[in-house]
């Protein structure tokens, strides 16, 4: 009885400390905490009782040129304080974040994956000049030079009156997280023009507030982009720019404008390095449907499109039911083993949006690390394009919404308006209006940048280090994903594959 009692309290325990903790009993909870960019904790819940950058009272950062790194600074006995971080201009601009938290009542339901329950979800980042004033949580920005000169920069980090040291060392790796984004988020202008009350008419105002948000997710690794018809694009052509494929959109009303717009395509982007691509049927679930993609791609074809010029795509899975009329197979299923054995054909495998175990979730109240998994996960399978469903959702309007003041109300989209029972909170909201990014696109980014740095070492020497990193942070995901999720649930394991990714680079690549 007395052995029962003791292993019922180690278990309660464990609810709330690690196991390394249990033989000390708990360890306090730090009162300042320093994390990464992929630990999003509710308020209340405990801080990490250790950090991998955070130790002995001493911050330690380390990255690469053109990298920017993200650090919480999180408080937890309730205490005011101001948070400031500095470090030489030569290395690095810091960039300070007032976090702003959601109220989620209602976990999102299983169509996303396991929820980590109700609570209160830091997301919402504002820039603030100078330090970050509060009781809870401050967020900043290390965006390392792409000129730095490899080596050490000193720094500070200052909580209230307490005075923390900072050393950043620029290793020699360089990478440029604008250039071939590998995840697309679509949006609509529409969205944006309603939320900063713009005409939607394509007119320079409307087209400048687009671009800012364009811009803010460009310097996060993401390509936000709209298919819109031919007539919309020239506005928008400034943000085609360093990359492989952008998204357009067809009328499909009738066969002939089909074949106009197929045309339309063509020549919009005749002597230009970008592959246009078109999903006419999205996420064609019925055999009717199915068919109807495979008619409008089929006639798409008689006009000139087909790989290599304008890709036909759809959300599925590769099926003999499209015949040799589809380019693009869209969906996490397809891998590996769907694209090996279509490796002749010379179609192409992207993948989109995630659920655990298959890839990690875009949902506020899912664990920080999880949309970190992506760029992981896009290096470890050879995904060249992550199309993201969606970025702006500021209402609901799949499910017969109106706005959402997403700011303040955690559920995005809603099935039970329209009879359905599924419903997510975040789900499509990347960023919020302003632009103002969220703390899950950090996250996206961390994840983004990792996959650079894995290629930086493939490319030049370390490709079987690079590999045998990867797949040790991630055995199985997509298609070939067990029934629980492969990667670690941990940040410190993801940051020290990080540094033995950057150390491989400092071995293998020449200086």
């Amino acid at each position: 009885m007395q052995t029962r009692t003791l292993v019922d309290t180690f278990v309660r325990l464990a609810t709330t400390c690690t196991l390394a903790s249990l033989l000390l009993a708990c360890e306090a909870a730090p009162a300042v905490q320093v994390l990464g960019d992929s630990t999003r904790l509710a308020r209340g819940e405990r801080s990490p009782a250790t950090s991998p950058i955070f130790a002995g009272g001493k911050v330690s950062l380390f990255g690469a040129r053109g990298e920017t790194l993200g650090l919480s600074v999180r408080i937890s006995d309730g205490q005011h304080r101001e948070a400031r971080l500095s470090l030489p201009e030569a290395a690095a601009k810091v960039t300070a974040f007032r976090v702003s938290s959601l109220q989620v009542s209602e976990p999102s339901t299983g169509m996303y994956g396991p929820s980590r329950g109700p609570g209160v979800y830091p997301d919402v980042l504002t820039p603030v000049a100078g330090g970050v004033d509060g009781a809870d949580l401050a967020f900043f920005d290390v965006a390392i030079a792409e000129n730095a000169t490899p080596g050490r920069y000193s720094g500070e980090l200052a909580v209230g009156q307490r005075r923390l040291p900072v050393v950043l060392r620029v290793m020699r790796a360089q990478i440029d997280p604008e250039r071939e984004p590998l995840v697309w988020a679509f949006y609509l202008p529409r969205e944006i023009a309603r939320v900063h009350e713009l005409p939607e008419d394509d007119g320079p105002e409307l087209i400048a507030k687009e671009r800012s948000y364009h811009d803010l997710f460009r310097a996060h690794a993401v390509l936000l982009a709209s298919d819109l018809p031919p007539r919309r694009f020239a506005p928008r052509r400034g943000f085609m720019h360093d990359l492989r494929y952008w998204p357009v959109a067809l009328d499909t009303s009738t066969d002939e404008s089909i074949a106009r717009d197929v045309g339309q395509w063509l020549e919009l982007f005749r002597g230009t390095d970008v592959t246009p691509f078109a999903i006419p049927v999205d996420e064609p679930r019925t055999t009717a449907d199915k068919l109807r993609a495979k008619h409008v791609a089929a006639v798409m074809g008689r006009a000139g499109a087909g790989r290599p010029r304008l890709l036909r795509g759809v959300t599925d899975v590769a099926s003999p039911i499209y015949g040799d009329a589809i380019d693009v197979f869209i969906s996490p299923k397809n891998f590996p083993a769907v694209r090996a054995a279509r490796a002749h054909t010379g179609e192409r495998f992207w993948t989109y949006n995630g659920r655990p175990p298959e890839a990690g979730s875009m949902i506020l109240d899912t664990d920080g690390l999880a949309l970190r998994t992506w760029g992981w996960i896009a290096f470890r399978y050879d995904i060249e394009l992550w199309y993201a469903w969606e970025a702006l959702y500021f209402s609901d309007r799949y499910n017969g919404g109106g706005p959402t003041a997403v700011t303040r109300e955690p559920v995005t989209f809603d099935e039970r308006r329209r009879g359905g029972a599924d419903f997510g909170n975040g789900d499509g909201v990347l960023a919020y209006p302003g632009p103002l990014p969220s703390l899950r696109l950090k996250a996206l980014r961390r994840g983004l940048l990792d996959r650079l740095l894995l290629r930086e070492l493939a490319t030049c020497g370390g490709e079987a280090l690079a590999r045998q990193i990867a797949e040790r942070i991630v055995p199985r995901a997509l298609g070939e994903a067990g029934a629980r999720a492969s990667w670690p649930n941990r940040e410190a394991s993801f940051e020290q594959a990080r540094r033995q990714v950057l150390d491989g680079i400092e071995k293998h690549c020449p200086p």
